[in-house]
């Protein structure tokens, strides 16, 4: 089997074919960059859920009783918690200050002294922050002396402990459709590339050739598809990022978008495309003809 035969026949074959090669590297292509705006929808939903899972804490409100041995002794025994991991003490008068940058000293004026208990900010190890592990811990500091009050955002995080489930199974379902559906519509338009030559194939085979001599350009081919809608897609993907960051620059919003490795399996995903697309189609072809058997 000649190599140089096979690649030349196959580019023949899509010359061939222009306007169903060209639907097929298109529906690669599209195929491709859905995959990647669910893979950047994917990685930057947990990396939301994630930033605001950093931000919770618990925060402990301390009696205005207490007196700096005592205060020593309530720190030392939450650091034996399991899961603590930093704790932050926070006075009266820190608590003020951070009440008039988010509010401002005019609240503050109409009180004859600072109303504002000094508290104790308590982060923990991400594996702790979920709210039956979060409760334990609360009850645990509740019975110790000189402990006021204690809160941290439950509700926020039964929300995301809820969304978070729900989204993998979404993710998970949107994967499979997606590809399912990517491989359908490549293997339907390869089919049509594929019928274009049903002469030709009626020839080889009266011929002699092979089932793998028939089939080979084929492959070819769709690799070489795969591959032109690889680029495509990474290009476009690419044109859509930087033209997104240059309409939406605030900081305050940030993307993150493929990296280099990721930019290399979209290409592959879009050669593997091509060539299971391919296969698919000619051997469905093909046996339908009764070219081959199988």
């Amino acid at each position: 089997m000649k190599i140089n035969f096979l690649f030349k026949e196959s580019i023949r074959g899509l010359n061939s074919a222009k306007l169903s090669t060209f639907a097929s590297v298109i529906t690669i292509t599209l195929s491709l960059i859905l995959i990647a705006i669910y893979y950047n929808i994917s990685i930057n939903s947990n990396k939301l859920i994630k930033s605001i899972k950093d931000k919770v804490e618990i925060e402990v409100f301390l009696d205005d009783s207490i007196n700096q041995d005592e205060l020593n002794d309530l720190r030392e025994k939450i650091r034996t918690i399991g899961g603590v991991k930093q704790i932050t003490y926070i006075s009266k008068a820190d608590a003020a200050k951070i009440f008039e940058s988010e509010f401002g000293k005019d609240m503050l004026d109409i009180f004859e002294s600072n109303p504002l208990p000094a508290s104790l900010k308590i982060n923990l190890y991400d594996e702790y922050k979920y709210t039956d592990r979060m409760n334990k811990i609360k009850a645990q500091i509740n019975t110790m002396k000189k402990v006021q009050d204690i809160v941290y955002p439950e509700k926020n995080l039964e929300m995301i402990e809820k969304n978070s489930s729900g989204l993998l199974l979404i993710n998970l379902l949107i994967l499979i459709v997606i590809s399912v559906s990517s491989i359908f519509l490549v293997s339907n338009t390869i089919r049509l590339v594929i019928s274009s030559k049903k002469k030709i194939l009626e020839l080889f085979k009266l011929l002699g050739a092979k089932n793998s001599f028939i089939i080979t350009p084929f492959i070819i081919g769709g690799f070489i598809q795969g591959l032109a809608g690889g680029i495509i897609a990474v290009g476009a993907l690419y044109g859509f990022y930087f033209l997104f960051t240059s309409k939406f620059s605030s900081n305050e919003l940030k993307i993150d978008f493929m990296g280099i490795e990721y930019v290399i399996y979209l290409v592959i995903a879009g050669i593997f495309l091509g060539i299971l697309g391919s296969l698919i189609s000619v051997k469905f072809f093909l046996k339908k003809e009764r070219l081959i058997n199988y």
